[in-house]
């Protein structure tokens, strides 16, 4: 299995949109500036390790997934944060 730089950005703009989270604040919690986010995205930048870690944390994710697109053990925690942030989201909008 390789690293795939454009698949990897595809997962993460996936990610990122799914808990409605703009580059913007991506970056500033990730404290590296919007272009990197959108470099990242678009295949065009490499993550470093210590960003690919703080990634995976924020936005609820193993590194195997964000590197690889497999997810070898379900973290239902991270479904469940994903879960209420969305369902937060709707109560917001009522």
């Amino acid at each position: 299995m390789q690293f795939n730089q454009k698949e990897f950005g595809s997962r993460l703009r996936v990610l990122r949109t799914g808990l409605h989270i703009t580059q913007e604040e991506l970056a500033q919690s990730l404290h590296v500036d919007k272009q990197h986010i959108s470099r990242m995205e678009r295949g065009v930048k490499a993550i470093s390790i210590d960003l690919l870690i703080e990634m995976s944390a924020r936005l609820h994710v193993s590194t195997d997934f964000l590197l690889t697109g497999c997810k070898k053990n379900s973290n239902v925690r991270a479904q469940l944060e994903t879960v209420i942030a969305e369902l937060t989201d709707i109560v917001h909008n009522l």
